[in-house]
């Protein structure tokens, strides 16, 4: 067994030291999963009543668990209460949500004949979850499976693995109010410990990452034939239109590209803004992005802490320098902050094109650059100009001019005058590279499900 290590972003220093688990224990806890049924066997009903309790044990361990995420991934208190609570409100919506997305489905019914749908579970879930979000991302998958009935088997990302373990505990309080022990079990592991749990015998895999991971997770998933669904990254674009409220989208755009230090799949990373309201634009960039206070995490006052871990500030410091050697210019920002710790400033970069890794890959970090168009032709097409589609948003006051723009964006979800976070009940994933299938909406609840016709003949 390998040994894990967290690093305090902050400090550098040491934040943790966990063992990995072996791949008999793997082994077991996959054959319990496979073989106890207690849970599938129990209906909607008494599994809502079982979930739903989790409310309040993540609203009692909130200071807990934001403080862990300050200390292990470096995310500003704040921000951590603000995912817990974004959280609870999660499960909430799904324990309401997901009884009726599940409930048997008539198709056709007559004298002679009866076809209905029914929602059944699939059987052994794995869920593989990213690090920027260990609550919120983690429990998005992870509520919606075993409310289907599903046994589920959690691999956090060990670079947020004592932030998880926190959130785990609260599933082993959860298991004295009726939750089996079977119907939810954690592996702690690195990424072959991931690929040994998806080449093994489960039914599904629900993965949030990285394309990289995505296809390594299709390839190991193809041998067996199991189900999956994948949530990657994304390089989301903004359309800035002329008759925009540029204070509002300025200030929101920021807001987009700075949160949880930038490391967030549907924050803004393109901005492409109509000529004539550009030079305004980016000056309201500039002066939003000033007022970002970063520092400290477990400072109350620090709107960003640094990145959660050393790659990810070296891939956007590799972004920003290879832009600036193709002729960009930073108007504000982008340099290391300190001698300790993965800090870097929000940063406004302009004089930027398509030939730049940083208007092509997934930058994930605090960096918002601007593009000047012409027309809403050449936003649509630039926009469209990725092997990403996840989210993107339009910024204006014809309403029905936004809509008719979000058409001919390839994107899974567009935004109309705001670029955030998903809505239950609607479907999230993404066009092209970002992914396959959808999470969070009745689409993506019935991913948790085996889908089952019944035929009745009455005579």
């Amino acid at each position: 067994m390998g040994l894990i290590t967290t690093i305090n972003p902050s400090t550098e220093e040491v934040y943790g030291v966990i063992e990995e688990n072996s791949n008999e224990e793997i082994n077991e806890i996959i054959r319990k999963a496979k073989n106890d049924k207690t849970w599938p066997l129990m209906s909607i009903d008494e599994r809502v009543r079982i979930i739903e309790k989790l409310v309040g044990i993540l609203e009692e361990h909130t200071e807990t668990i934001s403080k862990t995420m300050a200390g292990e991934i470096g995310k500003p208190l704040k921000a951590g209460r603000h995912e817990v609570e974004i959280s609870n409100k999660r499960v909430r919506e799904f324990c309401n949500l997901v009884p009726v997305f599940i409930q048997d489905e008539e198709i056709f019914e007559n004298d002679i004949e009866r076809n209905y749908i029914r929602y059944e579970s699939i059987g052994t879930v794995v869920i593989i979850s990213p690090w920027n979000a260990p609550v919120f991302v983690s429990l998005a998958s992870i509520i919606p499976a075993l409310l289907c009935g599903n046994n589920v088997i959690w691999k956090p990302s060990e670079y947020a693995i004592f932030s998880c373990l926190e959130l785990n505990k609260l599933f082993d309080i959860l298991k004295k109010e009726g939750l089996p022990d079977v119907a939810f079990q954690i592996v702690i592991g690195g990424k072959e410990i991931g690929k040994y749990l998806v080449e093994s015998d489960i039914d599904f895999v629900s993965l949030t990452g990285s394309i990289i991971a995505g296809k390594e997770v299709f390839e190991n998933c193809a041998q067996k034939l199991h189900k999956f669904v994948l949530e990657l990254g994304g390089k989301d674009p903004a359309i800035i239109l002329e008759d925009a409220d540029l204070d509002k989208c300025a200030k929101e755009i920021v807001k987009s590209a700075t949160m949880y230090t930038g490391q967030v799949c549907f924050g803004v990373e393109r901005v492409y803004c109509a000529e004539k309201r550009y030079d305004e634009f980016v000056q309201k960039c500039v002066d939003e992005i000033k007022k970002i206070k970063v520092g400290d995490p477990f400072n109350e006052e620090m709107d960003m802490g640094q990145f959660s871990v050393k790659f990810q500030l070296e891939k956007v410091l590799l972004h920003i320098n290879d832009a600036l050697q193709k002729g960009a210019k930073i108007l504000y920002g982008g340099t290391k902050i300190g001698n300790k710790g993965y800090f870097l400033s929000p940063a406004v970069i302009v004089n930027v094109n398509h030939s730049m890794l940083i208007m092509n890959e997934e930058t994930f970090g605090p960096v918002i650059p601007i593009i000047k168009v012409n027309d809403v032709n050449e936003a649509i097409r630039l926009a469209n100009d990725s092997i990403y589609g996840l989210t993107a948003s339009v910024w204006t006051s014809d309403l029905m001019k936004g809509e008719e723009i979000a058409k001919r964006i390839e994107a899974g979800t567009v935004e109309i005058n705001r670029h955030g976070m998903s809505k239950a009940g609607c479907p999230w994933g993404g066009y092209k590279m970002s992914g396959i299938g959808r999470i969070y909406s009745k689409e993506g609840v019935r991913n948790f499900c085996n889908i089952k016709h019944v035929w009745v003949v009455k005579r």
